[in-house]
């Protein structure tokens, strides 16, 4: 049971939350109207997109292109920021981190980089990957919802949320320039590309456009899950094994806790009044407390619209290790290093994430 809640700690919590909380909203009807099952079906159908390309060998034979292409481990450094601001927009925060991060380490442990610009390295991919996925709605749970529940178009989704996401590439450029100008002439060994099996990615990228379609209300949610599921079922079943169900039920158990939550007058009362005024703050702020995916699910029935839960949940990825579940992949990617640096990695990676945050919190305040 300990194995499981090391494992699963972020589903443990929900559960006892969802719990606790049906105490004060005992179950009925609600729960299951609560939960939002498009929501669910384009998860689910976005961690069969990830697990099919990882099988298929595109992300390894991505990796050894930029092997191949990258004359030192400084341009190898930028190729990895750059790719995982880009492959969040469409694979998730979640999967870039997994894909490179430990590529990351590997390669620069094997190339004798020193552990300061590891970590500066790695604390910049994670942020690249929170700030990257907001760009668009399949980038990470919390648009998904959000475009859900507020049946937002694809216009008024880009007209709001494009403007940070080209200010936070503007950011990350000049934290790389600053952060990672250290010089280094290592060449790099090339990599053997890995081949890779044309008919699946061709198949799971399908998949990836369908799932844009359904997103924005173009394909109906339940064709894509039911064509999916068939797909996976017929003709790849290992990926329909690998999809973490852990994950859905976790959503499951957020649904219920808000729906739960939102039913306690005093609780209520407490949250109107500030999202009325300052959605982007609050939501911000109540990320950096319970994470960016249930605080969207918290906060969006107390929002007039959905543009400052969308702007403030997405720069509140950034901040404490827990506003994104994303960054707590880095970070026990790298917590687990023998000769990790675990102090200076917490006050490299809070002091970025703290001041990004305040920059584009800033911005924010300004277009309002």
């Amino acid at each position: 049971m300990w194995a499981f809640f090391k494992k699963e700690t972020v589903f443990c919590i929900a559960l006892v939350a969802a719990v606790v909380s049906a105490f004060f909203n005992p179950p009925s009807a609600s729960w299951l109207e609560a939960i939002d099952f498009r929501t669910l079906a384009l998860l689910f159908s976005l961690m069969g997109v990830s697990e099919g390309l990882k099988a298929s060998g595109m992300f390894d034979a991505a990796a050894g292109v930029m092997m191949r292409k990258a004359g030192n481990t400084r341009m190898l450094s930028l190729l990895l920021v750059v790719v995982v601001f880009i492959s969040s927009m469409f694979f998730t925060n979640d999967v870039a981190l997994l894909m490179f991060v430990p590529f990351t380490m590997m390669i620069l442990d094997r190339e004798g980089a020193e552990e300061g610009y590891i970590i500066r390295l790695v604390v910049l991919e994670t942020i690249s990957a929170n700030l990257g996925s907001m760009t668009t709605p399949v980038g990470n749970p919390q648009n998904l919802y959000i475009c859900s529940f507020f049946d937002v178009d694809a216009l008024p989704f880009f007209k709001t949320i494009l403007p940070y996401s080209a200010a936070s590439a503007i950011l990350i450029a000049v934290c790389f320039v600053l952060f990672l100008r250290k010089k280094e002439d290592i060449a790099i060994d090339e990599r053997e590309v890995r081949k890779v099996d044309k008919q699946k990615t061709v198949i799971y990228l399908a998949f990836l456009f369908l799932a844009l379609l359904s997103v924005f209300h173009i394909l109906p949610w339940q064709v894509l899950l039911v064509l999916e599921a068939l797909v996976l079922i017929v003709f790849d079943r290992k990926v329909l094994l690998r999809i973490d169900y852990i994950l859905l039920l976790t959503f499951v158990c957020f649904f219920i806790f808000s729906e739960n939550i939102r039913n306690i007058d005093a609780v209520r009362t407490l949250i109107t009044a500030p999202m009325k005024e300052h959605p982007i703050a609050v939501s911000a702020l109540v990320s950096q407390v319970i994470s960016n995916v249930p605080a969207a699910i918290l906060l969006s029935s107390f929002a007039d619209g959905f543009d400052g839960v969308l702007i403030g949940t997405d720069i509140g990825g950034l901040g404490t290790p827990i506003a994104s579940l994303a960054s707590l992949i880095s970070l026990k990617f790298y917590f687990r290093r023998e000769k990790g640096r675990k102090g200076s990695y917490m006050a490299i990676f809070l002091v970025l994430n703290i001041v990004l945050l305040a920059l584009l919190a800033l911005m924010a305040w300004g277009l309002e």
